[in-house]
């Protein structure tokens, strides 16, 4: 999908409209009727579904229409990507993960890895989907090597980042699984519940899931699969 193609879509979802209602030259106020609400709602979406940072006002100002935000989102991406660091490892929860997730960036940093805290930052209620993408995207983009999300059972985070191309996210309850997913399935994202285990096992699974390398088989039987995934994301576009 094209960044013009995204930035429609996510204008499109803010505004309960339809994608092909839209176009480049629609403006937000006098065309689509946007309030200031809208837009605030409009620049937290983009900022989440790009993974761009929070955008500066001064660059917000000269942002009157949907082409606008395209061209702005371009420029952004573009300097993002060169100045962003590839981290080992881009983590984030909801706030039934919080604990555990706050635990894992501790042991993971001590560790010795370069670790990317993706939030929440605080206990107050959120959804698993927008934090689950933040994880995947940076993933999908290889700005982080792997990503670990944490839920209360994981199994939310590991359905909302599959829906990333290129993810392979598993929940797993045991050391022996985050092996498994890594030698067999190449996964990218661990997925653990905080209701589900404890902080040590949680610490074992992920340490197993980064230290383990792909095994592609003898025969190429594992990469081959792994490849079979892909084509079923492209035969879904």
């Amino acid at each position: 999908m094209s960044t013009e193609e995204r930035v429609i879509e996510v204008v499109a979802q803010v505004f309960d409209l339809k994608s092909d209602e839209l176009s480049p030259d629609q403006h937000f106020l006098d065309d689509l009727g946007a309030t200031s609400i809208d837009v605030v709602n409009l620049v937290w979406r983009i900022e989440e579904a790009f993974a761009l940072g929070e955008l500066d006002e001064a660059s917000l100002k000269a942002v009157h229409t949907i082409g606008d935000l395209i061209e702005l989102v371009d420029a952004r991406q573009g300097a993002v990507s060169e100045a962003v660091e590839t981290v080992d490892v881009a983590i984030a929860a909801d706030h039934a993960g919080l604990e555990m997730k706050a635990d894992l960036v501790d042991w993971l940093r001590r560790r010795g890895q370069i670790v990317r805290d993706l939030g929440p930052a605080d206990a107050d209620s959120v959804d698993y989907p927008d934090f689950a993408a933040r994880v995947a995207r940076q993933v999908a983009a290889q700005r982080a090597q792997k990503g670990i999300l944490v839920c209360g059972s994981g199994i939310g985070m590991s359905i909302a980042a599959n829906k990333v191309d290129g993810v392979r996210a598993v929940v797993v309850v045991n050391p022996l699984q985050a092996e498994l997913a890594r030698q067999h399935n190449d996964a990218n994202i661990l997925c653990l519940g905080e209701r589900l285990i404890g902080p040590d096992t949680a610490r074992r699974c992920a340490a197993v899931f980064l230290d383990t390398p792909f095994d592609p088989g003898d025969d190429g039987r594992h990469r081959r699969r792994v490849r079979r995934i892909h084509e079923l994301e492209a035969s879904s576009d």
